[in-house]
């Protein structure tokens, strides 16, 4: 794992939040079986993955739409990378919603194998990621949009680059 600053590391050359960086569960969805019935929401940062989310849950009727089990986004449709707690993906029952930002060569091989559905959104989010960079505390305060336009084409913001990912 590379640090590129206090706030992001580069690991298997996608660039992470450091706070939330887990390199052995990254490592282990490399093994992550998928079933055919998996929904996953992919997209790059700040190109409408919550409202996506929302989308995909009004239109899927689940058991994973209810409020008391899943009460929120993250229960419902928790990211790939980051799992929320010690949650077992495992043990959730069929049709899992899931989200993620990972670019195709980290995500589980198994995507390539079975037949999961896949959303992509492709949204060019560079301003709306210079004022999510500007207000989120856990992520460097660029100075300028330029310097952030700089570092958003090189790919060395939170999600790498974004001509890869799409």
């Amino acid at each position: 794992m590379e640090k590129l600053n206090e706030y992001l590391s580069k690991y298997k050359g996608f660039v992470f939040p450091t706070y939330i960086l887990l390199v052995e569960h990254i490592d282990s969805l490399q093994n992550f079986e998928i079933r055919d019935s998996d929904v996953f929401l992919v997209t790059y940062g700040r190109s409408g993955t919550i409202w996506t989310q929302n989308i995909i849950m009004s239109i899927c009727d689940s058991e994973c739409t209810d409020e008391t089990e899943f009460p929120n986004n993250m229960k419902k449709m928790p990211w790939l990378e980051y799992p929320p707690g010690n949650m077992d993906y495992s043990t959730r029952a069929s049709p899992r919603f899931f989200t993620s930002h990972l670019n195709t060569a980290l995500m589980p091989p198994g995507l390539r194998e079975k037949k999961p559905k896949i959303v992509y959104v492709a949204r060019n989010p560079n301003v709306s990621y210079f004022h999510f960079y500007r207000v989120w505390t856990k992520l460097e305060t660029p100075r300028s949009f330029q310097e952030f336009l700089q570092e958003f084409i090189a790919g060395d913001v939170g999600g790498s680059s974004w001509f890869d990912h799409i």
